[in-house]
């Protein structure tokens, strides 16, 4: 997920922390999530969202095709952990962030695309409160959270990132899984494949005597 040009950012230490002392009330159904996001759309910059932004932001959290209760109530759950994590003055001061949100066209903008990039990457992956109780849990969304920002944790190089990235992500471990257990089963079939020729040729060269 880290691109191989993003600026040095926070330190993940304190990325993870953050996520460790988020407030309960961020995965109460009756938070709206959507006003949460333009409050802090106003404390960013003063941006006031638009009706087009407030329209993709509520179509982001709403239920639709093929997306259950759960998904929803997830995806609620991680675009307030994002803002969350904006909201931390560690984050918004940081040289490298300042710089991407000026590259994103401000801050606004730039926080409206990580908190649509970190759900559509981990949304589905963890039960809710995991992302806050689990040490792997924390580790995977502050990274996520990083990536999706532009910015590498402080002290790591990209590959170093990509490395720790791809060490900690539920769904590139599980498509590692799967990968593996189809290689796994093409080999079997090759070696059964060749089992029986052999036996075929032992059967015929029998027959021949």
């Amino acid at each position: 997920m880290p691109a191989a040009d993003a600026r040095p950012g926070p330190a993940l230490a304190a990325v993870r922390h953050r996520l460790a002392v988020a407030p309960p009330d961020l995965f109460e159904p009756t938070v709206v999530v959507p006003a949460l996001v333009a409050d802090l759309a106003v404390e960013l910059d003063g941006s006031v969202l638009d009706a087009h932004a407030l329209a993709r932001l509520d179509a982001g959290l709403a239920h639709g095709p093929g997306s259950s209760d759960r998904a929803v109530a997830t995806r609620r759950v991680l675009v307030g952990l994002v803002s969350w994590l904006v909201l931390d003055p560690a984050v918004r001061a940081d040289a490298g962030v300042r710089a991407v949100m000026a590259d994103s066209g401000g801050a606004t903008r730039w926080m409206l695309a990580v908190a649509e990039a970190v759900p559509a990457e981990l949304v589905g992956l963890r039960a809710d409160q995991d992302w806050v109780h689990l040490d792997e849990a924390r580790e995977e969304l502050a990274r996520a959270f990083l990536g999706a920002a532009g910015v590498l944790p402080a002290g790591e190089v990209a590959a170093v990132a990509q490395d720790r990235w791809l060490a900690v992500s539920t769904a590139y471990q599980r498509d590692l899984v799967r990968a593996m257990a189809v290689e796994q089963a093409r080999a079997e079939e090759l070696e059964r494949a060749l089992a029986d020729r052999r036996a075929k040729e032992a059967a015929a060269q029998y027959a021949n005597y």
